[in-house]
């Protein structure tokens, strides 16, 4: 499937829901894993499971510099990480022409940002919308699993899950790092 980053934001079409379903079952079939229900609509609680573990995805045009993580809604109530029942977040990210997918512990995400963080600011937004509170997320300040990679246009911004490779090193750890 190609992912189109700016088709993930069309509540009209299914490509969100298409995206999530890709991703689940490239990455069960990479490891030989389970792939379970998917959610559909606004569902903060997870958007999928695999091996009976529940899986959170965000998918950015945003390089791993740029990373983003959505804390709360800006007038706190609970979305995003503070919503979550998520055991794990997965990132799909690019990295120049490729497309990077890495899995945190949701556990030592909110660890980490149960206090305020340099870098944590609210979107600004029209009308009667509420906005987010938004951290930056460094990668490197977590122990992250890196899993798979995919071909990425950068002038398009789409992922090419067809493409989807695993590692040796997560082929070697993802077991253990599912377990916990």
């Amino acid at each position: 499937m190609i992912i189109n980053i700016n088709e993930l934001t069309n509540f009209k079409s299914t490509h969100g829901y298409d995206a999530e379903v890709a991703v689940q079952l490239s990455v069960s079939s990479l490891y030989e894993l389970s792939p379970g229900r998917v959610t559909t609509g606004y569902v903060s609680a997870f958007d999928f499971i695999i091996n009976d573990l529940l899986f959170e995805l965000k998918i950015s045009s945003k390089g791993m510099k740029d990373a983003k993580i959505e804390l709360e809604r800006a007038d706190g109530r609970k979305s995003g990480l503070s919503s979550t029942k998520s055991d794990f977040y997965m990132f799909l990210n690019n990295a120049g022409k490729i497309g990077k997918i890495r899995l945190i512990k949701t556990q030592d995400l909110k660890n980490y940002y149960s206090v305020p963080r340099p870098g944590t600011y609210t979107t600004q937004t029209d009308g009667d919308k509420i906005g987010s509170k938004l951290a930056k997320l460094d990668f490197l300040l977590f122990n992250d699993l890196m899993i798979a990679e995919m071909d990425y246009n950068y002038k398009t911004k789409e992922f090419d899950t067809n493409t989807i490779r695993s590692n040796s090193y997560a082929k070697r750890f993802i077991n253990s790092f599912l377990k916990g």
